[in-house]
């Protein structure tokens, strides 16, 4: 990657462009999915209302000006939990998802969490070793939801 990266916290006025991102992340896995990724439910109102309710716990990742990936830390202390990581496709595998988690870690170091979960479905293997690559370790695999034919790989990290 040549551009600079610049990593922050987001604010409720980057809802629309989070929302942009999570959509073009999240559609090209539906269809290896046997189940609509709930991301895309969420709409730019969502964020908006999310960033504006729980500010300090979503961080974005702009490259030349464009917000390219953004992702959060919910939970309660001790344990946080990673959600909505997405990186534009357009960035993927160029190390900006792995600079997004590391900044995530670090915000959560500093909102008192000491140890991230990472939920990503089995049927998506990249991202159990994406995860894997970043210090993540396989600690439970669970049925996702009633009726659908897919699990849940749970990965922990202590920070």
């Amino acid at each position: 990657m040549t551009s600079p990266l610049f990593i922050r916290e987001a604010l409720p006025e980057d809802a629309a462009a989070v929302w942009a991102v999570q959509q073009a992340a999240f559609l090209p896995l539906a269809p290896r999915l046997p189940s609509r990724p709930t991301a895309l439910r969420e709409d730019e109102a969502y964020w908006r209302q999310h960033l504006e309710r729980v500010p300090r716990r979503t961080v974005v990742v702009h490259v030349d000006g464009e917000l390219v990936a953004a992702g959060r830390v919910d939970g309660a202390m001790p344990q946080g939990e990673l959600k909505r990581i997405a990186v534009h496709p357009s960035w993927q595998s160029r190390g900006v998802g792995r600079r997004l988690v590391e900044a995530l870690e670090a915000h959560a170091r500093e909102l008192g969490f000491v140890r991230l979960r990472a939920g990503t479905r089995k049927r998506l293997p990249d991202n159990q070793a994406f995860y894997e690559r970043l210090g993540y370790r396989v600690v439970a695999l669970e049925p996702y939801p009633p009726g659908i034919d897919d699990h849940t790989v749970w990965m922990e990290k202590d920070l």
